[in-house]
């Protein structure tokens, strides 16, 4: 099976000069833990999860209506192509620990892929188990 036959088509996204506030009322009313920040609605530059926002609000007391989301993306995205097997799909967020996929051909976004639509498919229930496993390994905290 390929990425293209489980992605998501619905796409949501910012752009560079959406603010913070503006990512997460997207994310509240999409139901959706990422958005990728995307310019001239097609180039992905990066991606904001709600933990990014979760982190950068409590590290830096940000004001989330004047902050930009491009202030706080992930600049390091980590993508599939559409044609990309689910497998490779799931040993790429195993190795980098993340639990979505822009999914983009050309420099274009054209959906995105997460371990919840993997998971809903009985093919994949084993290495979705394993991947999840692996991605929710707690990280070292700061001191």
């Amino acid at each position: 099976m390929q990425v293209k036959d489980l992605m998501s088509k619905d796409m949501v996204f910012a752009s560079p000069s959406s603010t913070v506030f503006d990512v997460a009322k997207m994310m509240k009313n999409h139901n959706i833990g990422c958005v990728p920040v995307v310019a001239d609605g097609e180039k992905v530059l990066g991606v904001v999860t709600d933990r990014d926002i979760v982190l950068n609000i409590a590290k830096y007391n940000l004001d989330t209506t004047r902050t930009l989301a491009s202030t706080i993306m992930s600049d390091r995205v980590f993508s599939v192509r559409p044609g990309a097997d689910i497998e490779d799909a799931l040993a790429l967020m195993k190795k980098q620990q993340i639990r979505r996929l822009p999914v983009i051909e050309d420099e274009c976004l054209m959906g995105m892929i997460s371990i919840g639509d993997i998971a809903v498919t009985n093919d994949y229930s084993m290495e979705t188990s394993e991947t999840l496993t692996e991605i929710s390994k707690p990280a070292e905290l700061e001191r």
